[in-house]
């Protein structure tokens, strides 16, 4: 049994490696089964943990934006003291969930409380689930866009998702929606992104996560004021480690005494 994220190369020497866990919802780049000496090795994450925080993260960020927090804490520090013309309410937007596993169904939970109606996007359609109005798949992410007051991104990295949100995603949502990325970075084109908010295609964008971690000091992002960015930190909570370790010590207890694990990796789908 192995815990936590060792270099990749390490699981290369361990040929009777069984099960490997992962203390995080995303397994890249461990979700390559040439990775393992033991192709038989059953992968788990910690699927259901980070959703409270993150979603609750996702929530304040639409209110900052909304109500222009960022924009009132520029002038806090700089000695103004007006308001700002363009200040939204949240309660009856329309939200467009991207990514419906147990983070998109905990932020679908949260906007759905404040009064919000909530839309899905999922790599296939099966049903309707509860807390959303409709669900799209993937491919009709372009019919989906267009409703949005405001998009969520919370697809994991996998080849179907790599650059969904590129120059034509974001022509199709309003000049007025807000974009947020809690999911991963690599979902976004981000020079699409950051020419969409220059030229306020979209209002407003906030983003927990990029295509390089730590963003570069340099990065363009850091030089536009209708952009909220926190450093990969929307799980962080002293709630979610005793989550983490709970999970893991459940899965351990399941593993000595040869019950079945749950929070298993399909290595074929990525999550």
């Amino acid at each position: 049994m192995l815990y936590g994220c060792p270099p990749p190369e390490l699981l290369l020497s361990a040929p009777g490696l069984m099960w490997h866990h992962l203390p995080n919802s995303g397994i890249e780049p461990y979700g390559d089964l040439s990775l393992y000496a033991n192709r038989a090795v059953t992968l788990t994450n910690a699927r259901g943990v980070y959703g409270k925080a993150i979603a609750e993260h996702v929530l304040g960020m639409a209110l900052a934006l909304l109500r222009q927090f960022p924009y009132y804490i520029r002038q806090q520090s700089g000695g103004g003291f007006t308001r700002h013309p363009e200040m939204r309410e949240l309660s009856g937007s329309t939200v467009l969930v991207c990514g419906m596993g147990d983070l998109g169904k905990s932020v679908a939970a949260i906007f759905g409380k404040v009064g919000c109606t909530v839309l899905g996007v999922r790599r296939l359609v099966h049903e309707v689930p509860p807390g959303f109005a409709d669900v799209y798949s993937l491919r009709s992410l372009p019919a989906a866009l267009p409703r949005a007051d405001v998009v969520v991104s919370c697809l994991p990295d996998t080849p179907a998702t790599r650059g969904v949100f590129n120059a034509a995603s974001f022509s199709l949502m309003k000049p007025s929606a807000l974009f947020i990325n809690v999911g991963r970075g690599s979902a976004v084109v981000e020079a699409d992104l950051v020419d969409a908010l220059t030229r306020e295609v979209v209002t407003a964008a906030a983003l927990d996560v990029f295509a390089e971690e730590p963003l570069p000091s340099g990065h363009p992002f850091r030089q536009l004021d209708n952009i909220l960015l926190t450093p990969h930190s929307s799980s962080a909570s002293p709630e979610t480690a005793d989550r983490s370790f709970s999970l893991f010590f459940d899965l351990l207890t399941r593993y000595i005494s040869g019950r079945r694990l749950y929070n298993t990796v399909d290595f074929f789908a990525g999550y």
